[in-house]
């Protein structure tokens, strides 16, 4: 069965990936994966993650990038070959850790789609190898001037039950401890990083929107002319539709792994992950 994904993955190749690129290879350098090291790539969209994993890994390791689109899941599979990569790219729910253990588990941008989010991510845990480590890095936390944060307030003024649901999730430190805990994790890393994204107009932000799989799902449900109105209000302002607009919106990585493992992260070749986690966590 198609999913919302199938039908917004050219657009959002074409408009996002190239944005979003520096955020994924962050958290690929964070992890610091090595060569002939097993890799689960979850919620993969076009594998821009896998592939930077697969150029690490090489010929000797192996990537399997998963997702619950098909057309996602083909274009990583085409981007993998046009690029030399031996990428495994299969349909499949983020909980699915099929042929682990694995070195490494990662989800960029995913997380916020996966619900309930606990039985998944203990299922990583479990899958993990005993140095292995759970990369993640999501949206947020949420900044009132951030364009992205700004849409929203205006579609929930304009259309209050179509509102967009928020690509993020509780992203500060204490809030993300407590959910690799809840898994069976203990983290190990937790920064923001932040990366320019610039659109040689505002009306190119709203029109790149559009193929962003909430906001698509969004426009279309309400339509161009309710779209519009909130359009107005975002114009209104950055200066008008012809305003170039550029900033810098947050994301939060974070690392975790399995509590007393001896683990590497980069710039630091042995990590001792935090011994305890929440009692009974992880299955």
């Amino acid at each position: 069965m198609a999913t919302p994904w199938d039908h917004a993955a050219k657009g959002y190749l074409e408009e996002w990936v190239p944005r979003f690129v520096p955020y994924h290879l962050d958290l690929i350098r964070e992890l610091a994966l090595k060569p002939g090291q097993r890799v689960l790539v979850v919620s993969a969209g076009p594998g821009a993650e896998a592939l930077a994993a697969s150029r690490i890994v090489g010929e000797t390791g192996l990537v399997r990038a998963t997702d619950t689109s098909e057309e996602m899941v083909h274009i990583c599979a085409e981007q993998a070959r046009n690029a030399g990569l031996a990428v495994e790219a299969v349909v499949a729910d983020a909980g699915d850790t099929t042929g682990g253990p694995w070195d490494a588990v990662v989800c960029a941008f995913g997380l916020w789609q996966i619900e309930p989010r606990e039985p998944v991510m203990a299922a990583w845990q479990r899958a993990l190898s005993p140095r292995g480590k759970v990369g993640i890095i999501t949206w947020g936390p949420p900044e009132a001037d951030d364009p992205f944060e700004r849409l929203g307030s205006y579609l929930r003024e304009v259309e209050p039950a179509a509102a967009a649901r928020r690509p993020a999730i509780l992203a500060e430190r204490d809030a993300m401890a407590k959910m690799f805990e809840e898994a069976g994790l203990a983290m190990v890393r937790h920064s923001v990083v932040r990366h320019v994204m610039s659109f040689r107009s505002a009306e190119a932000l709203v029109r790149a929107l559009r193929e962003a799989c909430s906001w698509r799902r969004v426009w279309e449900r309400i339509g161009d002319e309710r779209m519009g109105l909130v359009a107005t209000r975002f114009y209104d302002w950055v200066g008008g539709p012809d305003a170039p607009v550029t900033f810098q919106p947050p994301a939060t990585l974070a690392l975790a792994g399995l509590p007393g493992a001896e683990v590497e992260l980069a710039h630091r070749p042995s990590v001792r992950v935090p011994a305890s986690v929440a009692p009974g966590s992880g299955g």
